[in-house]
């Protein structure tokens, strides 16, 4: 018995439904812990920055007018590069699991994609053997700016919380002192002081024990449903933050684990094309039917100064 390998308009219709159902039911953690917006056209600008505009003190009988033009500055989103996934069914029987949105086969193209989303927004990108870096945009990485988007602006040192931050100059991993430091920093330059803009953290599951230790020694100050999701791995409040559980989190060129904090009004994420799929049959390959799934995201930070990073120690 054979299966038909001939790529019909509701196969293509079907696939292309299945793979944004899928997408959605993977929930990327990400997608809602930033604003998402519609890219469109070569770039998108993202803020226009004011710097603070200071004051003169006026002299008796002055007759001069006051010249203060604050600082202006564009932030971009630029057309991103695309990301994909895909493969020949080679053999009949997968024509079927390529279909089936329930299919390993199916699934795997999917989450493959959903990953790059996830380092895009976080402005990461996979290390040649093993482990992440910084690139492009996102939480991390460096933001084009300028009047048109000629030059890039990486995350201020400033905003780095020390590894030793809060002690006697042992390095540390995620504590209550740095994320104090970190929370209060945003919340002094007017981040996170709103009620409706949340703070997120992202964590490993290094961090996730640290603060498991700390809901250990604060007791019964904590809420224990929280502490008990924070345990399991699944996204909670704890401490006045969301954490968000990965494994794609880099080091820092002293190996120390680069932890950030931002508001979600902070960090823009721009969908030139949402996660997408395709179907055909492709007449250079024995006419075998050939999958395709993709995204065209790309992200970056508002201002700087609602974004924190916490340097950690790590056992």
């Amino acid at each position: 018995m054979s299966y038909k390998q001939t790529v019909e308009e509701h196969h293509k219709l079907t696939f292309s439904d299945n793979v944004k159902m899928v997408s959605q039911q993977l929930n990327n953690p990400l997608r809602n812990a930033v604003t998402t917006v519609q890219g469109s056209g070569e770039a998108q600008d993202i803020a226009d920055l004011i710097g603070e505009a200071t004051y003169n003190e006026v002299e008796d009988y002055a007759r001069r007018n006051p010249e203060n033009p604050p600082s202006r500055k564009r932030r971009w989103l630029i057309r991103p590069t695309g990301i994909d996934a895909g493969g020949l069914i080679t053999k009949e029987e997968k024509f079927d699991f390529a279909m089936d949105p329930s299919s390993h086969l199916f699934r795997n193209w999917i989450k493959g994609v959903e990953r790059g989303v996830f380092d895009k927004i976080l402005g990461i990108r996979p290390k040649a053997g093993g482990g992440y870096e910084l690139a492009g945009g996102g939480i991390l990485g460096a933001v084009s700016e300028g009047k048109t988007p000629t030059s890039t602006v990486a995350l201020p040192n400033g905003n780095y919380i020390a590894v030793d931050y809060g002690s006697t100059g042992t390095a540390a991993g995620l504590n209550i002192s740095k994320m104090r430091s970190a929370t209060e920093a945003m919340e002094l330059e007017d981040f996170g002081l709103e009620a409706e803009d949340e703070v997120y953290g992202l964590i490993t599951p290094k961090q996730k024990t640290d603060l498991i230790d700390l809901a250990v020694e604060t007791g019964k100050n904590l809420n224990p449903f929280d502490v008990e999701q924070i345990r399991e791995g699944k996204a909670a409040k704890l401490l006045g933050i969301n954490w968000i559980f990965t494994n794609r989190l880099p080091l820092d060129a002293d190996g120390y684990r680069l932890v950030p904090l931002w508001t979600k009004a902070n960090v823009m994420a721009g969908f030139w094309q949402d996660v997408e799929g395709q179907i055909f049959n492709d007449p250079s390959s024995r006419n075998l039917p050939r999958v395709i799934v993709d995204a065209y995201v790309t992200a970056g930070r508002v201002e700087d100064k609602g974004v924190r990073v916490i340097r950690c120690q790590e056992a």
